[in-house]
């Protein structure tokens, strides 16, 4: 028969142990501030943007290009504006 020294022993141990457990931890995934640490800013791509918005930042910037090269071209080409030269006169809207 155990006695209470022993079990008083067996007891410790088993509680010791699962502080031990309980300390190292039984997931392999990373902890949350594991992840935090690994990567502060997990949807940044810029300093300041979502990769959605450096997406809609370079759509924007193409469209505009595109609508100021059209918009030079009529300059260029004298589209931009009527003639100057005719004897009449040229009604503005």
């Amino acid at each position: 028969m155990p006695t209470s020294k022993q079990i008083a022993g067996v007891l410790g141990a088993l509680a010791g142990a699962s502080v031990l457990a309980g300390l190292s931890g039984c997931s392999s995934t990373p902890s949350r501030y594991e992840q935090v640490k690994a990567d502060p800013t997990p949807n940044i791509d810029t300093l300041h943007e979502r990769p959605e918005d450096v997406d809609n930042a370079m759509v924007v910037t193409v469209d505009e290009n595109g609508r100021m090269f059209w918009q030079d071209l009529g300059r260029v080409f004298l589209f931009d504006r009527p003639t100057r030269l005719a004897r009449e006169p040229i009604p503005r809207p």
